[in-house]
């Protein structure tokens, strides 16, 4: 069913996949079309549909820096290009069409700005069909302009676009309505919340009457989602939720409407993907994040190659906190996801790469480089590959991480690079090889501060989280409010200890984007206490001392975990004395995340 056709009016859809609007924040400041937007969008293939990211439709519109725009004429020559480039994937081409005006509130907006923004959307209809899009699509979803007036939660005008939902609907209605009446050839779909999952939000039971008004004014197709995008983070829901859980929104709207509906959110596994399809929960499966990890997965699901498929594990590390940040989006398994063929092209001299550990690094700079045409070994010292992310896969909620270490395993085994592991290498052992390149991907190590070494009340976060900690733990000390700290609290609070984190900035997670960040500290368990500007100043047997912005402080516990950053391993790396190319990645260069990690092999794999 999944591979099944599926007709709208005049236009035959080749399967039932279709790849969701997401911004990339790749485009021109001035929102005109790169190349770089050509080959990302045409790397993506075997879809029925691709739906282009938000496109504003007013410069004031715009909350992106580098996001698509379709707000005046000269844009479109370079959207024409980009739907050609669908269009040559054999695969129909849509545009989103949005606006998020930050400058003012909803409430605020006059009757003549809210013309102007009408007549914006009106003429990037015009324009995307100029261009040649097959699929005009309204965000009415997320928290955007449109979705603003009809949610409550925002809107609180008084006067006809206001208070109850006949008035809330207005200004959606009468934009989309024009719309069908100027394009009748485009198939029309609209983006909605099914729910806002937020206090005085949209609710079902007003998703189905704005979805049949819908229906009334000839639209042919709801792109079913929920959530306020700076709120809850739910249309990018983490690995914290389960698999297709707003599959049931969907159902709801199509059987409440019997419109062509297209299901959204984590619905990256064929098997609940086809399921879905089966038993008619919806009629598309919308996907987005798993076509940006994969451009492939498609033709992999088609082929029954589930292995070879590049995991999203649902991180949002890169992709939308990228777009958060203002930055261009990236995916912490697939770092340039725009990228054509980098990796295809094997070198005449088949180079010899020995690479030094088999953590996030080290697997991927493997992978990344033999699928360039390089020969790859592998050494590490302990019993199993994947360093940090056995730890990472330990706490509650993020068992998708396991996800890249199994792909990890497949692809050194697809790929036949050798691999040793109980390796201890020395400088001896390289000589042996004789590698043109040695690569050093030997982690980092955790932070331990002189006065806390050699104390037996104290762990680290790697070994609690390997380890555990002594059957008779009652209280928990974990000094560190980062994110290793954090997981690593919800790791023990699970197990029922009574757990207190100590910061020392005035916020957890101070310098993380708020799509990771808010998922994390929501997901805390409730038997965590959380103690801030606490700056460590030592530790005695089982007591710790700070200083607060109250004086000095002390606290004792069972156990005390230091989570106080990391350390790069460079033992082995200071050891070479003789003339050989070699080159750092990962922690041992710069100890950061999984994503920087890999990026690093990434961009390795490019020079050598």
């Amino acid at each position: 069913m999944l591979f099944s056709h599926y007709s709208i009016g005049n236009k035959i859809f080749k399967n039932r996949l279709i790849m969701l609007p997401t911004v990339t924040n790749y485009a021109n400041p001035d929102g005109s079309i790169t190349q770089k937007n050509l080959d990302y969008y045409s790397l993506r293939k075997n879809l029925s549909a691709i739906i282009v990211e938000a496109a504003y439709t007013h410069t004031l519109g715009k909350s992106f820096t580098h996001q698509i725009g379709i707000d005046s004429n000269d844009k479109i020559e370079g959207l024409t290009q980009l739907s050609y480039v669908i269009h040559n994937n054999n695969t129909y081409a849509g545009v989103q069409l949005a606006m998020n005006i930050k400058s003012k509130t909803i409430n605020n907006l006059t009757q003549t700005e809210i013309e102007y923004i009408k007549n914006s959307f009106i003429e990037a209809a015009v324009r995307a069909k100029e261009a040649n899009f097959d699929i005009i699509e309204v965000h009415c979803a997320h928290g955007w302009l449109l979705g603003q007036f009809l949610s409550s939660y925002f809107n609180y005008r008084s006067d006809l676009f206001g208070g109850h939902l006949q008035n809330r609907m207005r200004l959606p209605l009468e934009i989309i309505k024009t719309i069908r009446d100027i394009l009748k050839d485009q198939i029309l779909s609209v983006r909605i919340n099914a729910v806002d999952f937020i206090e005085n939000g949209t609710e079902m039971d007003e998703s189905i009457v704005f979805s049949n008004r819908l229906k009334e004014i000839g639209v042919d197709l709801i792109n079913v989602s929920a959530g306020i995008g700076a709120k809850t983070f739910i249309h990018v829901s983490p690995g914290s939720y389960p698999n297709g859980f707003l599959l049931d929104y969907a159902h709801k709207i199509k059987i409440s409407t019997n419109l062509p509906t297209v299901a959204a959110n984590r619905l990256n596994d064929f098997d609940l993907a086809s399921a879905a399809i089966e038993q008619s929960k919806a009629d598309f499966i919308g996907l987005a994040r798993a076509l940006i990890a994969d451009p492939n997965i498609i033709t992999k699901w088609q082929n029954t190659q589930f292995e070879a498929v590049v995991p999203c594990i649902s991180c949002n590390q890169a992709c939308i906190a990228n777009i958060q940040a203002q930055k261009q989006m990236s995916c912490l398994m697939n770092p340039k996801p725009y990228e054509t063929n980098t990796f295809e092209r094997p070198f005449m001299y088949r180079r010899k790469i020995m690479i030094i550990g088999a953590g996030p690094a080290g697997l991927a700079l493997a992978v990344f480089a033999r699928q360039k045409g390089l020969d790859c070994v592998i050494f590490e010292k302990q019993a199993k590959i994947g360093g940090q992310i056995n730890l990472a896969i330990k706490p509650p909620h993020k068992q998708e991480f396991k996800k890249m270490l199994n792909y990890f395993e497949y692809k050194i085994k697809n790929l036949k690079i050798p691999l040793f592991t109980n390796v201890e290498v020395n400088i001896d052992l390289i000589k042996s090889e004789k590698p043109d390149v040695v690569a050093f991907a030997l982690g980092s190590n955790p932070y331990i501060p002189d006065f806390a070494l050699g104390n037996e009340f104290v762990t680290t976060a790697d070994e609690a989280l390997e380890f555990g900690l002594p059957f008779d733990a009652r209280s928990v000390c974990v000094l560190g409010g980062g994110l290793s700290g954090l997981e690593t609290a919800n790791f023990l609070a699970h197990k029922g200890l009574s757990v207190s984190v100590f910061e020392l900035e005035d916020s957890l997670l101070k310098n993380t984007m708020d799509v990771v960040k808010i998922p994390i500290i929501e997901s805390m368990y409730s038997n965590i206490k959380f103690f801030l500007s606490h700056k460590l100043i030592n530790i005695k047997n089982n007591t710790a001392y700070f200083q607060t912005n109250n004086g000095p402080s002390e606290h004792s516990f069972d156990y005390i975990v230091l989570s106080l950053g990391r350390k790069p391993n460079r033992e082995l790396i200071n050891q070479i004395n003789f003339c050989i190319d070699t080159i750092d990645i990962g922690d041992c260069k710069n100890p950061q995340d999984a994503q920087a990690a890999i990026s690093d092999a990434y961009n390795a794999a490019q020079i050598l």
